[in-house]
């Protein structure tokens, strides 16, 4: 035993070895992560280091991914694209004007440049927030510069805000229009041996028509054409409000570009100049070197003028604004489609809107509210919730704006409709009054494999809603008169809250869509405008002078110092080894946005409990984002 032993004592000592070293190494590794973990917390609490705004230097609007009226995006996960240096995927429109705002009256600012080159998405509300802050900058003798080697459609309708827009030699401008294109599944569904059992109120109610139809209807074809000639209208007004000619040259470029494009040997920047669509043709070292004129060139060798990152500069112009006011007006975001509960990021969770209405329903320095409506619509449950917290508002004595973003559609309009006024873009999306429900059966396709179902049940309808089942009658009879009630209660409730007659409201419903002017001219919204008019309303209605109040939006709760620790030490393995940083925060980031595509609202993410959906198909095609990925030199 003694001999076995000593022949086992050098193999346990190098196997003790072996394990102090991987003791060691988790160890360090830990406290690397602990050590981390503080950092992160501190910068979270601080916000980082302190930044100086230096006197004259060039403010850098950079918007990136989508321009959005509410970030989705925790704080965690904002300051690890911050600290890893990936662009944001969400860009709030709010820090754009509030960027501009600041800067208009900031003499160490001597111009704007906006860089557009990672902005893949804006809606046109978005892009008239924007707009308006552009001027009212450019009202202080202060211009706005544009310089990018290609232009999208939503980077061209903000780069047309400028005075003067660069464009590289070998660049362009991509401007094709807007469109709706679904895709229709109703051959798939039947190859599958799918039944769609669809229930519905409006003859325009084209959200069902992907999953019966192979092709778009004849109704929804001219309802869609109406607001898509509207809004594409809308475009062309917005591009042409500072650059004169634009609201005529671009439909003519673009009635003829091959052909055009053609004649100009391949040069679509020439073209594009020519045309009156930019002002100058220049590399990005020579807009550098032209901007370095007024301001200086920076000495920190990345070959730019001296400037500052609108992110660093709103951090290190914090608190100067509305510090003296004493009241508040609270603006609630209703942004994604609505859906039940609390909602995933991209989504509205009917529960958290409801409970932020209510929130300021109690607190005493708001005195009315503003809600900011960007959604196609969703649930109706959810939608019903938000509009019972409306009433509750109210009911407190405050006012209660509706302010329509780009889209206010279905679920959308079913939470304003009680508002004390509505205000819309002209080129918002809205109306689409109308309910569905939808069930698929996979009896068939099941029967196809080889799989059938059968079985006993206490009561008529016990076991019927199954999807492997064909759908009963009765549970079709139930279904549909849901759905009758939810459309007859949708009308009644247009019909009160906006003081129209019921048949009025009937003949402006049906599921159809309208723009915002086409809803003002029916009575669906007050009047035209945007955030800032509706501001200004909701503060005439609480009886608020200016400068007596400052808007405030019910923000995201920071996490805590050990939330930071457990974010960064529960993935710290994982994240450095195997896969590496990169690669994980690359697969983080992806799945963050994909509960933000237009096929969420195809899926029916909303899981109504009843089945019941005021959702409207009305989202827009978007062109591939083709620009390139040009610095200013910058921090973020």
């Amino acid at each position: 035993m003694n001999q076995a032993t000593r022949q086992q004592g050098p193999i346990r000592r190098t196997f003790g070895r072996i394990a102090a070293v991987f003791s060691f190494l988790y160890r360090a590794l830990f406290i690397l992560s602990l050590l981390f973990g503080l950092f992160l917390g501190w910068m979270l609490l601080t916000g980082g280091p302190s930044i100086k705004v230096e006197d004259n230097v060039g403010l850098v609007i950079a918007p990136t991914g989508a321009l959005v009226e509410h970030v989705d995006a925790d704080p965690v996960q904002q300051l690890m694209q911050r600290w890893t240096g990936e662009p944001p995927l969400q860009t709030s429109v709010a820090s754009v004007v509030e960027a501009f705002d600041r800067a208009r009256d900031d003499d160490r600012i001597a111009f704007v440049v906006l860089k557009l080159d990672e902005l893949r998405q804006a809606g046109l509300a978005s892009v008239d927030e924007v707009a308006r802050a552009a001027e009212r900058f450019r009202e202080s003798g202060k211009k706005v510069y544009v310089w990018a080697d290609m232009l999208t459609q939503p980077q061209y309708a903000l780069a047309a805000q400028a005075d003067d827009i660069a464009l590289d030699p070998f660049g362009g401008i991509w401007v094709e229009g807007f469109s709706v294109y679904p895709n229709y599944f109703a051959e798939l569904l039947d190859r599958l041996g799918i039944t769609v059992n669809v229930f519905r109120v409006g003859e325009y109610k084209s959200a069902v028509e992907p999953f019966i139809r192979n092709d778009m209807s004849e109704a929804a074809r001219s309802a869609n054409a109406a607001w898509l000639d509207d809004l594409w209208s809308a475009y062309l007004r917005r591009a042409s409000a500072v650059r004169n000619g634009v609201e005529q040259a671009l439909p003519a470029m673009l009635s003829d570009l091959p052909g055009r494009l053609d004649a100009a040997g391949g040069d679509m920047a020439t073209l594009v100049a020519d045309a009156g669509l930019v002002d100058r043709l220049e590399t990005l070292q020579d807009f550098r070197e032209r901007m370095g004129q007024d301001v200086g060139m920076a000495e920190n060798g990345h070959g730019s003028f001296r400037q500052i990152h609108y992110r660093s500069y709103l951090r290190a112009t914090e608190g100067e604004a509305g510090a003296a006011a004493t009241s508040t007006i609270a603006k609630i975001h209703v942004q994604g489609v609505i859906v039940d509960g609390i909602g995933e990021p991209g989504t509205a969770g009917g529960d958290i809107i409801a409970e932020q209405l209510l929130q300021a329903s109690r607190d005493d320095k708001v005195r009315a509210v503003i809600l900011r409506v960007d959604t196609p619509g969703g649930s109706v449950l959810a939608s019903e919730r938000i509009r019972r917290a409306v009433l509750e508002v109210q009911e407190a004595g405050k006012p209660v704006v509706a302010s329509m973003a780009s889209q206010a559609a279905s679920g959308g309009y079913w939470v304003s409709m009680d508002a004390d006024d509505i205000v819309a873009y002209d080129a918002t999306i809205t109306g689409s009054i109308g309910v569905f429900g939808l069930w698929m059966s996979v009896d068939e396709g099941l029967e196809k494999i080889g799989v059938t179902t059968d079985g006993v049940g206490t009561t008529p309808l016990a076991g019927k809603l199954r999807p492997d089942r064909p759908l009963d009658d009765r549970l079709g009879r139930i279904f549909q008169s849901g759905v009758e009630h939810a459309y007859d209660t949708f009308i009644e409730r247009v019909a009160e809250g906006r003081d129209l007659p019921l048949d009025a409201v009937r003949r402006i419903a049906e599921g159809r869509v309208w723009s915002g002017a086409q809803a003002l001219e029916r009575g669906l919204v007050d009047r035209l405008g945007g955030l800032d008019t509706a501001v200004a309303r909701a503060a005439e209605l609480a009886g608020l002078a200016e400068g007596e109040y400052r808007v405030t939006s019910p923000t995201t709760p920071q996490p805590r110092l050990m939330d930071a620790l457990q974010f960064w030490s529960g993935r710290a393995f994982a994240a450095l080894s195997g896969t590496g940083l990169d690669a994980w925060l690359a697969r983080w980031t992806r799945s963050q946005l994909e509960g933000q595509t237009r096929a969420a609202s195809l899926a029916l993410v909303p899981a109504d409990p009843r089945g019941l959906y005021a959702l409207c198909d009305c989202q827009l095609e978007r062109a591939t984002p083709i620009a390139g990925r040009h610095a200013f030199g910058a921090a973020h």
